[in-house]
């Protein structure tokens, strides 16, 4: 299923909407506010379940988020140091999964797969309906929750360059 998010849509005032292809909302993401470091939550939008949690480690050389479930920590995002061509971020399960991102991800087009080789996403600024949005095409099966929050931490760390280089 393709999912929508706007890019750079949160800010201190705003929460946001992830959008599916007839753009009905199908996930709302809110951010926890007079907290320090990122911390947000994904609620499914029709039950107001509280699906994934966002949490930045504060300290860190380098960006780095929790990802939980259910109170339950599920994974953890962080930038590598990228020399040679090597991957930008790794992602480590709870379970000793690991996710690999491939692709160009300051421009929005890459994908997700799993250390088997196997494909649970794609992200592109291509596929996306809406303006100043990318699209994430989960495969059938997969984790959308985790997906879409692998695309937000994504977006924060994008964020995150970009507030140091001004």
């Amino acid at each position: 299923m393709r999912y929508h998010l706007r890019e750079r849509a949160w800010s201190i005032t705003e929460d946001f909407l992830v959008r599916d292809d007839r753009g009905q909302a199908i996930f709302e993401v809110r951010g926890r506010f007079f907290h320090i470091g990122d911390n947000l939550v994904l609620l499914d939008r029709s039950s107001g379940q509280n699906l994934v949690e966002i949490k930045q480690r504060l300290i860190s050389l380098l960006p780095s988020y929790d990802i939980y479930r259910q109170g339950q920590h599920w994974a953890n995002v962080h930038e590598q140091l990228h020399l040679f061509g090597g991957e930008r971020f790794k992602v480590e399960g709870e379970n000793g999964q690991v996710f690999h991102i491939q692709g160009n991800l300051w421009d929005w087009s890459f994908t997700i797969t799993d250390n088997a080789g196997n494909l649970w996403a794609t992200v592109g600024r291509q596929f996306s309906l809406f303006r100043d949005s990318y699209a994430v095409d989960v495969v059938s099966g997969v984790d959308a929750p985790f997906i879409i929050a692998l695309a937000v931490v994504i977006e924060l760390v994008k964020e995150h360059h970009e507030e140091h280089r001004a």
